[in-house]
């Protein structure tokens, strides 16, 4: 690894060390209160949502006023097949998130057994947008289900206050969730892209995912299931921190041993978490001492190419276990339907797998048909320029989640 590599390596990270958001998921909430005849309905949007809507349904003066239009076409509701009508104008207020609230009133025409809800609202304006609703029914218990593209409609007991969707149901829209999430969850993606920096040997790529599958299955089991509750932030920045161990090995790492991985990786760590205590990052002092110890650790376990080739199943599930708690953080946030948990959790987990095994078969594929150009004359410099780029991007992520900027 020439000085000059070095060299570009740490002003990449330092470049590349601003805020990041790597998920970006089209989204938004509501809560209902069904009481008798009367139907309340409370809704959540960030303005980013709503100024989407104009190429549907024009131009109004207010994202307030945008948005209550909006939902008075694109909502409807029936009690036993008999449509509830809006009682009274539709009141909007923007919170302190910024968010704007809509709520929206209903009288149904009778009491019946099953209520219906149709939402049609911002699906054609965002394909991938996910619908998050709570609904308490009289005197029974909250439930929480989801609306999409491809569901847009939801019945409810007026009884028992339950979902009537069927286990079946859950579990492939879950897996609609899980598929879209890996797609739209570039660190998870990154992660991915570095495995294969690794080793491109097929049979040593399906061990290696596979490795990652069994670590990130059992931490979203657990998380999901509320058996371990981890910090949101602090897992969010380790999962930058494995990007970017991870390409630096594949970056710095030589066919014969040369410690420069060792030495950049606690020289950084080090500095890091010292600005971290002093200026107040999330992470804390003991996570700080755990990283420093697994990482001397590992890279004496990992001192060649050879060794990160031949190690890299095993080290992947331990990568894996992070990735899962990121995965269970967002499969919280969606909430999983009472009665049909296991359901849901092996829907969702199933359509992260469905999502992995398609990125790493496009990617290899790729590679394989760039293989065939005059390309390969550039094999060495492209593959530093996209362990760089990984590097930087696990730094972006890593520090800028650290310190919440």
């Amino acid at each position: 690894m020439s000085k000059f590599k070095l060299g570009v390596v740490i002003v990449l990270c330092f470049l590349f060390s601003l805020p990041a958001n790597s998920h970006q998921i089209s989204q938004s909430f509501s809560n209902w209160t069904i009481e008798e005849r009367n139907v309340t309905a409370i809704f959540s949007v960030a303005p980013r949502y709503i100024t989407l809507l104009p190429v549907l349904d024009g131009y109004y003066d207010s994202l307030e006023d945008q948005l209550s239009n909006h939902l008075k076409k694109n909502i409807k509701i029936l009690s036993n097949e008999k449509v509830c009508e809006i009682s009274s104008q539709i009141l909007t207020r923007q919170n302190e998130d910024n968010s704007i609230k809509a709520m929206l009133n209903f009288e149904c025409p009778e009491n019946g057994n099953i209520l219906s809800i149709e939402n049609k609202s911002f699906f054609d304006a965002s394909a991938g947008h996910i619908h998050f609703a709570r609904i308490k029914i009289n005197s029974n218990d909250w439930e929480e289900t989801i609306f999409t593209s491809t569901r847009k409609k939801n019945e409810f007991s007026l009884i028992s206050g339950k979902n009537q969707q069927s286990a079946l149901e859950v579990f492939f829209d879950y897996i609609k969730l899980g598929f879209e999430h890996i797609l739209l969850g570039f660190d998870h993606l990154a992660f991915l892209m570095t495995l294969l920096l690794i080793s491109l040997n097929l049979k040593k790529v399906f061990l290696t995912v596979t490795g990652f599958t069994i670590g990130h299955s059992v931490t979203l089991a657990l998380a999901a299931l509320g058996l371990i509750q981890p910090s949101t932030v602090a897992i969010e920045a380790l999962i930058g921190f494995t990007i970017l161990l991870v390409a630096s090995q594949a970056l710095l790492l030589e066919n014969e041993k040369n410690g420069i991985f060792l030495k950049s990786s606690l020289c950084f760590l080090i500095t890091l978490g010292l600005a971290s205590i002093i200026f107040g990052g999330i992470v804390s002092p003991l996570t700080w001492i755990g990283l420093i110890i697994f990482t001397i650790s590992y890279a004496y376990l990992v001192e060649t190419k050879k060794d990160a080739e031949a190690y890299n199943p095993a080290l992947t599930l331990v990568f894996g276990l992070i990735h899962g708690f990121g995965f269970a953080s967002v499969l919280l946030e969606l909430g999983l339907p009472k009665g049909k948990t296991v359901s849901a959790l092996f829907g969702f987990n199933l359509g992260v797998e469905l999502g992995q095994i398609l990125v790493v078969v496009l990617a290899i594929s790729t590679l394989y048909v760039l293989g065939k150009t005059k390309l390969i004359n550039y094999k060495e410099n492209l593959y530093n320029i996209s362990a760089l780029l990984l590097v930087a991007l696990g730094t972006f992520w890593f520090v800028g989640r650290i310190f919440s900027l």
